[in-house]
């Protein structure tokens, strides 16, 4: 048995046609062709190039081109039906299971403060539908690395990020909140996000290699960012593995400024290193060629294939391989990669 037969098969229950798959995910150039169907999707997420179309679910857009044959659209659904609704700013579906939703933010240079009613509208979304407990964040900010009032905006991201956790949980039980969690940059005026949220708690991972990035020094602004390295969902969802957007940071610095292939090593290390430490402790985890799916986000385009076949020959040909332009959350870093795995079968 593999990495990926154990990880699916003992750390979750058994699916069939009695007992439906709570998440799948698909891809495609259209909602349909990435399997989304109307009382069975929990969100569509289109990219730059997707086909014009509005599909009758929850629906996020992103103005961030997909790169080489990477669809355009993602879908996430369900073997069951699904209850959908909007509250507030936020779009949401969820199938007694999990909950995802969708939301995008007029930005209009009060970044702090805007992002902070953004999560503020977030978390009382998921508290209210009754899944609290966040397993997974995706946020696109556009211009993440440019200066807004002095600062630089995802310095300001995170300040308003962390003050509504505060606000909703207080200072002390905030950091047990966070979750997966990815920002990056995108262009346009709204801040965008999606989100899935379970009904409880997922397990919480961090890595060895690297300081919590909620405990990070003041160097990095004046809040750290409010995530954990990677989360795993509760069993009721077959334990699935999300993990954060991961980059050549060890501790807490940047490594290898300015050298492409060396900041994919080190980003491959820090997740191999992650992986290896929660095994460690007991939990059974898929290796990297055994993920459902890497997302990599590439400052520069024009470094595709320079990326896409030294990361072959790490991952195989198992795992989907996404490629999406986007600046990463630190000026200095060139890439970043995402990743899920375990996703029931």
């Amino acid at each position: 048995m593999n990495d990926s037969e154990t990880f699916r098969t003992v750390s979750g229950p058994e699916w069939s046609a009695a007992r439906p798959l709570p998440l799948a995910r698909g891809e495609g150039a259209t909602a349909a062709a990435a399997g989304a169907v109307d009382d069975r999707t929990l969100l569509v997420v289109r990219f730059a190039g997707a086909c014009p179309e509005r599909p009758a679910v929850p629906c996020t857009a992103v103005a961030n081109r997909v790169l080489g044959t990477t669809p355009p659209v993602e879908a996430w659904t369900s073997g069951l039906a699904t209850e959908r609704g909007r509250l507030g700013r936020v779009d949401w579906a969820e199938n007694g299971t999990i909950l995802f939703g969708c939301l995008a933010s007029p930005l209009a240079g009060d970044l702090a403060s805007e992002t902070e009613a953004h999560f503020a509208a977030l978390l009382e979304t998921a508290e209210a539908r009754r899944f609290p407990y966040l397993l997974r964040v995706w946020n696109f900010l556009p211009g993440i690395n440019a200066a807004e009032n002095g600062e630089e905006r995802y310095r300001l991201f995170n300040a308003g990020r962390a003050a509504a956790f505060d606000a909703r949980y207080g200072a002390a039980e905030a950091e047990t909140r966070f979750s997966a969690s990815s920002a990056v940059g995108s262009c346009g005026a709204h801040l965008v996000t999606w989100f899935a949220a379970a009904a409880s708690p997922g397990r919480h991972l961090g890595n060895p290699r690297q300081v919590h990035a909620f405990r990070y020094p003041a160097d990095y602004g004046p809040r750290p960012p409010s995530f954990t390295r990677a989360t795993i969902s509760p069993p009721e969802l077959g334990q699935v593995l999300f993990l954060s957007g991961t980059a050549s940071i060890a501790g807490h610095e940047t490594r290898h400024v300015g050298e492409l292939l060396l900041q994919l090593e080190e980003t491959l290390r820090n997740i191999e290193t992650l992986l290896s430490a929660a095994a460690g402790e007991g939990t059974r985890l898929p290796g990297l060629r055994d993920f459902d799916l890497f997302r990599v986000y590439l400052r520069d385009a024009a470094d595709l294939e320079l990326v896409r076949e030294p990361l072959l020959r790490r991952i195989g040909s198992g795992p989907a391989l996404h490629f999406v332009e986007a600046d990463i959350c630190r000026a200095d870093l060139l890439l970043e990669i995402e990743g899920v795995a375990g996703l029931p079968r």
